[in-house]
């Protein structure tokens, strides 16, 4: 077969997903096309593309899922192939098929192997009949709630609702018992059907204590289909990864090798060609442990830079180089493998509020760095993380010559990352990688449910109180700077030491007042939630202080912001915000009621006026930054009047609806996607 060369190639997809293929194409000297939604416009991705073609539109369903819109903007920029990075269209056939109709190079496997590997039902058919061991599964008909019922008993409880199309952990909930079955189901249902065009879901025995590994695979035009080695992807939260890392540091070697042959045997058996990755639940140690096949994604995955740091090996070099008709660069063997290379997702959300995502400008986007690390980001300082789209910021992936020196030089980089705006997932991810359950290996799927602590990670209370002081000395510090009489004296010097300058700052989401005041040595006298303590200021600068609180010197980086406060340094984050000292009451206003967490768009209204409710009732549900929202009610009362309807755009705390008695609510984030 003679190789046909690509010189232009766009990628249908964004962020960092679109920048990663962008990196490679032009290091190829291949030309790149962007194509970009409305909130899209100003990310980085639209910028470093040679050619960017609009998508008018805010939605997914708009822009990066629509097929037709995406050829024609192929067609518009002269592409002569389609990359589809990972997530929307990527492991939908007909998309793939489009393309190739159309004259283009599609860069991925076959569209019949993605039929066959994308339906989950199908796919498990299919690798059983080849010998692969599978978990206890059932599929369901579409409307019988009798059925599902009688499925589930089959299988057994605990088990997981998964959507047939798709992945990433939307359309998926874990159900105990038979109770809660029926809406679990039919909220699977209607995630999938909403994030992958097919509500088809089926029933999965839930492993507890497992292990999810996979295996990637790759294939070429030549009837060569190789290994690349394992990940495992076990830390999870809402069945979406958090941590991979390659090698697993809990799958005995002749497991390994069973999944390997596994792995490969399945590609083989649809045709496969390009990148793949076959998914496993390992469960048991020593010779106990089994494996058993969960479902193959048909396309290049988000932690694919694992498998790249420790084999030395590019994936999208590789992806391209197989759509041009070329040989893998080895032989039937495969590649080698050195090193343990572990990723982390910094994710723009609050793991300590149930992962609820954060939207909004990213102030400042400054990722830490050291040997060995690299960073695969979708932002940048000035970017803004709309509620369209999945909120994950990027990824930070390091390489060590063992496990612990990969997690600890990753730890170190996350501790030196600075992001301003958004609220992140980043002290958590800190806090797994020094944890001595992570340490130790001891990751199974289950990980974050046994150390829930790991997700409300806190500095250290003279860490916090040394931001707080930080905060509030370097603001008196600036603005007496800029005060047009006395300069020359210092903010909060007194007379009279007795009285001293307070103020309010919001601390972990709750109020801390801070006392202060200079004596005539220049030192300070200091109090923080009524606590005394010794501090010195040794040079301040525009965005920097230097002080020593109670013995202890620390040089922190201090950002404003109106009246937000980040304060970074030590390894440490804290984003604070200063109460106004005279608050205006003019936007004041006496609707109270259940609101929504996150600018989205009301897909379900299940209350009505005059309908009585209970405490943790749901009554709306939103779907934003590609996860549904279930909007509660906070205590018992009855809907006076319900003020949004299906369809419906709402801002972030959006009222929803007026319940009596009743001033408070929760939201619920459910699924997430794994683009």
């Amino acid at each position: 077969m003679t190789p046909t060369p690509i010189t232009t190639l766009l990628v249908a997809n964004r962020g960092e997903i679109a920048r990663r293929v962008f990196r490679t194409a032009h290091r190829l000297g291949i030309s790149t096309v962007a194509v970009c939604s409305d909130p899209d416009a100003g990310e980085p991705f639209a910028r470093e593309a040679d050619v960017t073609v609009p998508l008018p539109g805010s939605t997914a369903a708009e822009t990066y899922l629509d097929a037709g819109r995406l050829l024609a903007a192929a067609r518009l920029a002269g592409a002569d192939a389609v990359h589809p990075g990972y997530g929307f269209l990527a492991e939908d056939p007909d998309f793939a098929q489009a393309v190739l109709d159309a004259g283009l190079a599609w860069v991925g496997p076959p569209p019949a192997a993605i039929r066959a590997m994308g339906g989950k039902v199908e796919a498990k058919r299919l690798v059983a009949s080849a010998g692969v061991p599978l978990a206890p599964s059932a599929e369901l008909d579409d409307d019988d709630a009798e059925q599902w019922l009688a499925a589930a008993e089959q299988v057994g409880y605990p088990l997981l609702v998964k959507a047939s199309a798709g992945g990433g952990g939307k359309g998926m909930r874990l159900v105990t018992g038979p109770e809660p079955l029926a809406a679990e189901v039919a909220a699977a249902r209607r995630e999938a059907a909403s994030a992958f065009g097919d509500p088809t879901v089926f029933l999965e025995r839930y492993l507890a204590g497992a292990r999810h590994v996979e295996v990637q695979v790759f294939g070429d035009t030549h009837g060569r289909v190789v290994h690349l080695f394992e990940r495992e992807c076990s830390i999870q939260r809402r069945h979406q990864k958090v941590v991979e890392e390659s090698p697993s540091p809990g799958v005995t070697a002749a497991t390994r090798e069973r999944l390997y042959a596994a792995a490969v045997e399945a590609a083989r058996a649809v045709g496969y060609v390009g990148a793949g990755t076959v998914e496993f639940l390992v469960d048991g140690a020593g010779d106990a442990q089994r494996a058993y096949f969960l479902e193959m994604n048909t396309r290049l995955q988000v932690e694919h830079p694992v498998t790249e740091l420790v084999t030395g090996l590019d994936l999208v070099e590789l992806q391209l180089a197989v759509a041009q008709g070329e040989p893998l660069p080895f032989g039937p063997e495969g590649a080698t493998r050195a090193g343990h290379a572990i990723e982390v997702r910094l994710y723009a959300e609050d793991p300590a509020a149930d992962h609820r995502p954060s939207t909004g400008p990213v102030l400042l986007f400054e990722p830490g760095g050291g040997e060995g690390v690299r960073w695969d980001s979708g932002v940048e300082t000035g970017s803004v993380v709309s509620p369209y789209y999945d909120p994950m910021l990027g990824k930070a992936i390091a390489l060590g010559a063992t496990r612990a020196q990969a997690s600890a030089r990753l730890a170190r980089a996350l501790r030196g990352t600075r992001v301003h705006g958004p609220t992140t997932n980043r002290d958590a991810l800190v806090a797994i990688l020094e944890s001595t359950a992570f340490r130790s290996g001891d990751t199974p799927t289950d990980f974050l449910d046994r150390h829930p602590d790991l997700l409300a990670a806190r500095p250290p209370a003279p860490v916090r109180t040394a931001q707080v002081l930080a905060a509030v000395l370097h603001g008196a510090h600036t603005r007496r700077a800029a005060a047009a009489v006395q300069a020359f004296a210092p903010s909060g010097w007194r007379n009279v030491p007795a009285v001293p300058q307070t103020v309010v700052l919001d601390v972990d989401g709750e109020p801390v007042e801070v006392g202060y005041g200079y004596d005539r040595t220049g030192g300070v006298r200091a109090t923080v939630g009524g606590e005394s303590h010794e501090v010195r200021v040794v040079a301040v600068d525009a965005g920097l202080i230097d002080l020593v609180v109670d013995g202890v010197r620390r040089r922190l980086a201090v950002s404003r912001h109106g009246d937000r406060v980040f304060v970074d340094g030590g390894g440490w984050s804290a984003a604070l915000a200063e109460r106004p000292r005279f608050p205006d009451h003019s936007g004041a206003t006496s609707a109270h009621g259940p609101s929504t967490p996150v600018p989205g768009t009301v897909t379900v209204v299940l209350v009505a006026a005059g309908d009585a409710v209970v405490e943790g009732q749901t009554l709306v549900v939103l779907e934003a930054m590609k996860m549904e929202h279930r909007i509660v009610a906070g205590a018992a009362g009855v809907v006076t009047e319900v003020l949004v309807a299906v369809g419906d755009s709402v801002d972030a705390h959006q009222v929803v609806a007026v319940l009596a008695d009743t001033v408070l609510a929760d939201t619920e984030p459910e699924g997430a996607d794994d683009a």
